[in-house]
């Protein structure tokens, strides 16, 4: 079918003479369940609620597309909530012994191409099912072996001329000569088990029943990872979520293991079209008013993709397909569901945005990390208090949802199927380009049966993109030496998912693991070990499991009342303490931020204040006259070179106070062991949330002598506790910058000092000019920003001088002007111009 236009709706007579209606009783555990969800529900609100601040915003592209990501999961996660807790079993209704038997068509297809032997198999399964029926192959290809089979084991062999609709178009041309009363469509790889039939026909005692779908179980996800992966994504899928539409007459009728009422079937034209043909022909059924039923229970076991080519093939067409569905054919059915039904078939497609979710999960640190913009500003120990409850109490569901999964083997930690997921990023993404600008993908059945070989071709996206985020952390760490809370985090993040799609690719390299294997097990030792530990594992799993499920309510409600104790407390500390993440902060450690000038403080009033105590209301004010364009400032302090260096504790404190930032210069030739007080001064500034810029000035015989006692003075601060400090590097010599430089990884900041320069050539911006030539052929210089030393004297114009400096050089991030030589009236200013 090409078109979403449903047939007439068959009469409510029709619908309404039920000899017995399903009834629905729910699961083991749902209370339980039920509870745990509600805490959930109540943490991922506080969340939200906290989250929700604009003073968290940072780098405004970066912030929305993590914030979109982050909604994404969380509207994910709550979909699977609120399956969990309507997670039903259906009670078949009982059939009367003098009840005739139901006609029965089951039906499989055969392509060209897909191997005999397991099409075969299928067969021979089909016709050992107890209740009787009559079995239906559907060739493609009428392939002459099939035929033969089909002969031997009493199989009704159809093939058609006419190839129109794929999978659908072959089913449809069987239906026209199969007159069961019901239809059972299996895929030719899905063996069922002989009370097949038995299991499902008692159902559909209930005349308003379209459909019922069994489990769809695997027999291979131990051939390779990659199969294993596969598995794992469909276990809760076929266990709590299924069960969870039962309530709501959303199940999904799927490609395998499906029984029809051959009358609902007939109501809408027959299996719809599409490359998602099950999913559609469940929306047309749905729509036309019948219901649908799960049946958990394992009568049928077929194989998954177990190579990365065949996964992303079946991935690819369903990512197409659905998102098809989303755009051409929900639209035209929407008025005809109930409004949950609207809901469900909203969401389902949406599971393939994970892959555009995924590529944004990765390219956010690797952008964050090159452009030094931090997407959030969020005090890290803060986000860990309201994020992890969350994070921990999800866990805690999923795992009590476990619960319902179908097999013994099936319940885990799914690593492989997540990490699977994320590697089918650009697969999924692909599916979301194909369907806006309308490109077709043939309908291909899914490989089932790979070879033993590595596909590293198919694994190159995720190598590219684990080489780039690892390249950006190392820029970042090494290279521009940035050591914050921030980037630290970014570039954790950029090798967390440099990992997983490292790991990604491994699993896809069949051949080298499968002779990894092979050298283990020629190893007794590690043969041995290996058994001890998946006994040791097997044997603690199980009490793990027991502990937490019947503990599980009252962890999570501690949890929850911790959680608010914790956030309370810390509200209450901030509100006392006034302790928050700034926009100072991020401006020290990146330059990223407003322009900012500002003037020398004299050595004498730095002096004449006192250095340990903080300013009082009794000492001299730091006054500046603040122009409508910039409020907040930098303020340099020299310290005096004739006695032992001092920090000026009470100015600095007071120029924090007022948001704007000192710069404190001395000269650093003293040995270590005069400059001990010195140093743990400096570090209790920055412990208590005080932003400083240091510049020390190194005075040395040669440039390598230069550079090792630059490095040596960075590694003794940071060896007593602190790697957050912001280090302003000035050239000794302006002539040899390279020479002098310390190292990118020992450098913030970097300073052009005008007003060392002779006149003229300090009166307009010539002397940067020539420091900027030796900085842009420096590579490691190129990203650090740069403090401007102007002789100009400080007045209201400055900042728009500033501006106008920074228009033509933008990594131009402060500017301090000269001091004027009297508070009263302002000296007369050098005339300063920045060349067109």
């Amino acid at each position: 079918m090409e078109n979403s236009t449903l047939p007439k709706q068959p009469s409510s007579n029709n619908l309404t003479t039920a000899k017995a209606t399903i009834q629905f009783k729910d699961a083991e555990g749902s209370k339980k369940m039920r509870v745990l969800v509600a805490v959930g529900v109540l943490l991922l609100l506080q969340f939200f609620w906290w989250f929700a601040d604009s003073d968290h915003v940072g780098y405004a592209p970066l912030f929305w597309l993590l914030t979109f990501s982050l909604c994404y999961k969380m509207l994910r996660m709550l979909q699977e909530w609120y399956h969990y807790v309507h997670v039903q079993e259906p009670i078949a209704p009982v059939v009367a012994a003098t009840a005739p038997l139901r006609t029965v068509d089951m039906l499989t297809t055969a392509c060209p191409g897909e191997p005999h032997a397991m099409i075969i198999r299928t067969l021979e399964a089909m016709v050992a099912v107890r209740y009787p029926h009559t079995n239906y192959l559907c060739d493609e290809g009428d392939d002459p072996v099939l035929r033969a089979a089909c002969d031997r084991l009493g199989v009704v062999h159809v093939t058609r001329i006419l190839k129109v609709h794929a999978k659908a178009g072959n089913i449809n041309n069987a239906l026209q000569q199969a007159t069961g009363e019901l239809c059972v469509v299996l895929d030719p790889d899905h063996e069922v088990t002989p009370d097949f039939l038995d299991q499902v026909v008692p159902y559909f005692e209930d005349p308003t029943l379209g459909y019922a779908q069994v489990v769809q179980a695997y027999g291979n996800q131990q051939e390779s990872f990659v199969a294993l992966g596969a598995a794992e994504q469909t276990y809760h899928f076929y266990g709590p979520l299924m069960m969870g539409m039962n309530s709501y007459n959303t199940v999904q009728a799927i490609g395998a293991n499906c029984t029809f009422r051959r009358t609902a079937l007939d109501s809408i034209g027959g299996h719809a079209a599409g490359l998602t043909e099950d999913m559609h022909t469940a929306m047309r059924m749905h729509a036309h008013g019948w219901k649908s039923i799960y049946v958990p229970v394992v009568v049928s076991r077929g194989l998954v993709p177990s190579t990365l080519g065949g996964f992303y093939m079946q991935q690819l067409k369903w990512a197409r397909g659905t998102f098809d569905l989303l755009f051409h054919v929900y639209p035209k059915l929407f008025r005809h569901f109930t409004w949950r039904q609207r809901l469900h078939y909203l969401m389902m497609p949406l599971y393939f945005l994970s892959g555009l979710v995924a590529l944004i999960d990765i390219a956010v640190p690797v952008a964050s990390l090159v452009l030094l913009k931090f997407p959030w500003h969020l005090s890290l120990p803060e986000f860990a208090l309201h994020m992890l409850p969350v994070a921990t109490v999800a866990l805690l569901i999923r795992y009590n949802a476990q619960q319902w999964l179908r097999e013994p083997h099936e319940p885990g930690l799914h690593l492989a199927g997540g990490i699977l997921r994320i590697a089918t990023w650009w697969v999924y993404s692909l599916g979301l380009i194909y369907t806006f600008f309308n490109v077709k993908v043939p309908y291909i059945p899914t490989p089932k049966e790979g070879q033993v070989k590595n596909e590293w071709l198919l694994s190159l996206p995720n190598l590219l993109l684990a080489a780039l985020s690892v390249g950006a952390a190392a820029f970042s760490l090494q290279v521009q030496g940035i050591r914050g809370p921030y980037t630290k985090l970014m570039a954790t993040l950029a090798l967390i998912n440099a990992f997983i799609l490292l790991v990604s690719v491994l699993m896809a390299q069949h051949a080298l693991i499968m002779g990894l294997r092979s050298f283990m097990w020629s190893v007794p030792i590690l043969h041995t070990l290996k058994r001890k530990f998946d006994q040791t594992l097997a044997a603690g799993a199980g009490i793990i499991a027991t502990r937490l499920r019947s503990g599980s309510i009252a962890f999570a409600a501690g949890l929850a009342i911790l959680h608010l104790l914790a956030t309370a407390g810390l509200v209450l500390m901030q509100w006392r303490e006034n302790v928050s993440i700034s926009e100072d902060y991020i401006w020290a450690h990146t330059g990223y931020g407003e322009l900012r000038i500002g003037r020398p403080l004299a050595a004498k009033q730095a002096a004449s204040l006192p250095v340990r105590q903080a300013a009082s209301n009794k000492q001299p004010a730091i006054i500046w006259t603040k122009t409508s364009s910039s409020a907040r400032q930098v303020i340099s302090i020299e310290l005096p070179t004739n006695t032992p260096p001092q920090v000026p504790v009470g100015v600095i404190e007071d120029i924090n106070q007022r948001h704007n930032i000192p710069l404190l210069t001395w000269v650093a030739n003293e040995a270590p062991d005069k400059t001990h007080a010195f140093k743990q001064q400096v570090l209790r500034i920055v412990k208590h949330e005080n932003q400083l810029l240091l510049r020390p000035i190194i005075r040395a015989k040669s440039p390598s002598a230069y550079r090792a006692a630059w490095q040596q003075l960075v590694k003794s601060y940071r060896a007593s506790g602190d790697t957050t400090l912001v280090w302003v590097w000035t050239p000794p010599r302006p002539d040899s910058i390279a020479a002098y430089f310390p190292g990118s990884a020992y450098v913030t900041w970097i300073t052009s000092d005008c007003t060392t320069q002779p006149e003229p050539a300090n009166t307009t911006l010539d002397c940067y000019n020539t420091f900027r030539q030796q900085v842009a052929i420096q590579i490691e210089m190129q990203s650090k920003p740069v403090l401007l030393f102007a002789p100009q004297f400080y007045s209201p114009t400055s900042y728009q001088w500033a501006k106008k400096a920074t228009e033509r050089y933008p990594e131009i991030k402060a500017v301090v002007f000269s001091a004027n030589n009297s508070s009263d009236s302002p000296s007369k200013n050098v005339s300063l111009t920045v060349a067109n």
